[in-house]
């Protein structure tokens, strides 16, 4: 009889239970949908910083044509496209910068960098990181072409 008793008075447990670990599993499956977002960001900025970086270490003399390359790998415009030659910002209709270019030849590095703010979507999440995320690439490459000028 007692043992009865006590399955009575237990008849709601596994309900609640249930109740607080689907809060928790919820709570883990919004941070991997938002970690998954980020990541494909991610890679996504990659890619279109090594595609930028790959054609200005072929033609390096044109600026607005690397940021155009890099931005039509990108999803959107919200992006900050940066490319410098040797450590020297270049100039581009994009970021109306007047640095001009210099020594945009063979053996010099090439920089194409990219900065965006990831907007985190799940609430929960956004408690602990901000409702953004910022995130930056910056992919170097070696200018292939063409042919520094020896003489000084």
């Amino acid at each position: 009889m007692k043992h009865r008793l006590n399955q009575r008075n237990e008849k709601g447990q596994s309900l609640v239970e249930l109740a607080l670990i689907i809060v928790f599993v919820l709570i883990i499956l919004a941070g991997v949908v938002d970690l998954g977002r980020m990541m494909y960001e991610y890679l996504t900025m990659r890619d279109a910083a090594q595609e930028g970086a790959g054609y200005a270490a072929i033609y390096p003399n044109y600026c607005d044509e690397t940021v155009n390359r890099v931005m039509q790998n990108l999803p959107d415009e919200n992006y900050a496209v940066l490319v410098s030659i040797n450590g020297i910002g270049c100039k581009s209709a994009a970021t109306s910068d007047e640095v001009s270019l210099v020594n945009g030849c063979a053996g010099k590095e090439v920089i194409v960098a990219l900065d965006h703010d990831f907007t985190v979507t799940m609430p929960l999440i956004s408690v602990f990181t901000g409702p953004t995320v910022p995130m930056h690439v910056e992919i170097k490459d070696n200018i292939v072409r063409p042919k520094c000028d020896s003489s000084p």
